[in-house]
């Protein structure tokens, strides 16, 4: 991060409130005239800074800075990260700069999306700009049918990144999809390039979609009884950036010891469903029964009237009639 955005993060900090030149230079390790001349740039840029004798800076009104200086501001380990007004998919160009060869770490995030992507060919609505539509490209070392671990660790991280930021705690509905107090929250889907030659990973794209807050006017009338998010209203300030540092956190704490499972353990006790009557739909099949457990290979455990089944992909639905 450059002098003058690390300045102005400060400043946003303390919005209203005067911050000396030596305050400022203490805590970012530059000269005063550093920080004089960033501040001049600022003002510039149009940036409302008031310079008070013997007094400091003042930022006269807080804004909401979102870039990839303000995100990697939040995290020990910076991220080569693309943010893109509208795009039609984060996945897709995630996928492309993969293809390219970009390196792992690297995170497309979209203020908007014109084509979200959810899983099962569904669409996924993320044409406003209230939530979080970021993809990451990652390159693990793991056999290709082991791919459904990085959607789970990918689930976990992100119930951990919105607990830790807001309190406000989250479950989790096998395989993919978060849920604050029974409505989804957010979504994740995983694409992946496999060498067919040794049933390897050449990449992996993780997307995460996260309604921070509502649509303006509410959710289409479709979906209002199912989606939900963190706020009702406006996010605190520079929610965005660090729910997005916090998130890319913790999904490679977990990441990086995927053969270790730890995150196996968390997501079973955020699970929605264990131990409710559930419908799991495997293309045309539907089988019926109990989620009694979520196995070391994140495979849903089903005991139905013809005994334990085990279940690698499909969805699972919680059934509110047990008819059947």
């Amino acid at each position: 991060m450059n002098t003058k955005q690390s300045v102005l993060l400060v400043l946003n900090e303390n919005a209203g409130r005067a911050v000396s030149g030596q305050e400022l230079a203490q805590r970012l390790g530059i000269s005063r005239n550093s920080v004089w001349k960033a501040v001049t740039a600022l003002k510039k840029e149009g940036y409302n800074i008031l310079s008070q004798t013997n007094q400091g800076y003042t930022l006269v009104n807080s804004i909401e800075v979102f870039d990839s200086e303000a995100i990697n501001s939040y995290l020990s380990n910076s991220h080569p990260i693309y943010i893109y007004d509208s795009i039609s998919s984060s996945n897709v160009t995630a996928k492309e700069l993969a293809q390219k060869g970009a390196d792992e770490g690297t995170t497309v995030v979209a203020l908007s999306q014109s084509n979200g992507k959810g899983r099962m060919g569904r669409s996924f609505l993320s044409e406003s700009k209230n939530g979080l539509y970021m993809s990451t490209i990652l390159r693990p070392q793991i056999p290709a049918h082991k791919c459904v671990n990085i959607t789970v660790l990918g689930a976990v991280a992100v119930c951990e990144a919105i607990e830790e930021l807001t309190s406000i705690p989250c479950q989790i509905k096998w395989v993919n999809d978060i849920y604050i107090n029974d409505k989804k929250v957010c979504g994740i889907l995983t694409e992946a390039s496999i060498n067919f030659e040794c049933a390897s990973l050449e990449y992996a794209v993780i997307g995460i979609g996260v309604n921070i807050c509502e649509p303006e006017g509410g959710f289409p009338q479709e979906i209002s009884d199912i989606a939900t998010s963190i706020f009702k209203e406006k996010a605190p300030q520079n929610f965005k950036a660090r729910l997005c540092a916090k998130i890319l956190e913790r999904l490679f704490y977990h990441y990086n010891k995927i053969e270790e499972k730890e995150y196996i353990d968390i997501y079973r006790k955020k699970s929605l469903i264990i131990g409710k009557s559930v419908s799991v739909h495997v293309g045309d099949k539907v089988i019926y029964g109990t989620a009694v457990d979520i196995d070391n290979d994140a495979c849903l455990v089903v005991k139905t009237n013809n005994g334990i089944e085990k279940f690698n992909s499909g969805e699972a639905r919680v059934r509110k009639n047990e008819s059947k």
